[in-house]
């Protein structure tokens, strides 16, 4: 009997590595309106089994990030390596940007989760990339670059905007460039 169970462990957890690569995958060519049960099919199992392993479509989404946290933490590392402090922030939220606009769609869940009372699977993905944002926002007002008065979390909020203009206008257009550099001199000091 234990050799069953181990086995369904496995399976099922074969499973869910499966759906988590084909959500990705489906998220990134559809965005993340895309169709729960094309996810399930596509992984070759049933709809009742992608809901086992996540209940709704946040849940899935929220893994989907925990995986791309990965890069997003190694470009936090390298801005923070790399880049000078009155440079870092705009960095920084250049790449938070960036990885918003990784999956079309994403971006206004993202500021729903961030404005929701109740904590949830895509709001505690956000929190490592606002806690970022917290540590090279106080840097740069340290440094007399940022305005005092400036949130992490108004922030992220500006970058997923950012990324969803990005995302709204034909490929290839630079849509955002203005709204970038208007935020840009709103949160600097002396702006």
């Amino acid at each position: 009997m234990a050799s069953t169970d181990r086995a369904m462990r496995a399976d099922a957890r074969k499973n869910r590595d499966l759906l988590i690569a084909v959500a990705r995958e489906h998220v990134r060519r559809h965005g993340v309106t895309t169709s729960l049960e094309a996810i399930a099919r596509d992984a070759g199992v049933g709809p009742g089994t992608l809901y086992r392993h996540f209940p709704d479509r946040e849940c899935l989404l929220a893994e989907v990030l925990r995986l791309e946290s990965d890069e997003l933490d190694e470009a936090r590392d390298r801005v923070a390596r790399e880049v000078d402090v009155a440079r870092r922030l705009d960095a920084w939220l250049g790449e938070v940007e960036q990885h918003m606009a990784t999956y079309r769609g994403l971006s206004g869940p993202l500021v729903g989760a961030l404005e929701g009372a109740e904590p949830t699977p895509l709001g505690l993905a956000c929190q490592e990339m606002i806690a970022t944002t917290e540590r090279f926002l106080a840097e740069a007002q340290e440094a007399g670059v940022a305005r005092t008065d400036v949130t992490a979390h108004d922030l992220v909020g500006c970058a997923a905007m950012l990324a969803w203009l990005g995302s709204t206008g034909p490929a290839g257009t630079r849509q955002a460039d203005g709204a970038r550099d208007i935020l840009r001199h709103g949160y600097r000091a002396g702006a």
